[in-house]
């Protein structure tokens, strides 16, 4: 059974292996990249991971495995902060395609929504990324630009679809 929650520094060492394995699997898929990451202490991994009402990123399980995580954080400017940012959003390749990147995200919006003042969700995907691109517009995301060359990866440029989703 799949169970999704939020991650806790307790969760540090799983949280870390992941997105490892998302870093090295899907390089292009992120901003972030595998060697940065792995210099990481476990220490300020603790630190990413403390939770407010405001951010916090929620862990997919089977079985008390990390298999499946989504970041979630609130634009802090006055003027911005009716928005928050979807970031890092992963599953493992041997999970995917049973709708656990569903659950972490509609979790997400649910907890959105009840930020006070918040009226939207902004994210971006790699333009070529079809599963993820229709996952978002099946729960009511809207493209609303290309970022070209938005990151390059191994000499290599790609493309950012950026999308929101309003309440």
């Amino acid at each position: 059974m799949i169970v999704i929650r939020v991650l806790t520094p307790e969760d540090a060492e799983s949280f870390r292996d992941l997105r490892l394995n998302a870093l090295k699997n899907n390089p292009e898929a992120f901003s972030a990249n595998y060697e940065d990451f792995s210099n990481t202490t476990l220490e300020s991994v603790r630190e990413r991971i403390q939770i407010t009402n405001e951010s916090f990123i929620l862990g997919a399980f089977n079985n008390d495995v990390l298999i499946g995580m989504i970041g979630f954080v609130r634009e802090r400017s006055n003027k911005l902060n009716h928005k928050g940012n979807i970031w890092g959003s992963y599953v493992s390749q041997e999970y995917r395609g049973q709708g656990i990147g569903c659950k972490l995200l509609n979790e997400t919006i649910y907890r959105a929504k009840k930020i006070n003042g918040l009226s939207q969700i902004n994210l971006g995907v790699i333009t070529f990324n079809d599963a993820a691109k229709r996952l978002y517009e099946t729960l009511g995301f809207k493209s609303y630009g290309i970022e070209i060359n938005s990151m390059q990866c191994n000499g290599k440029y790609f493309d950012e679809e950026l999308m929101t989703y309003h309440f």
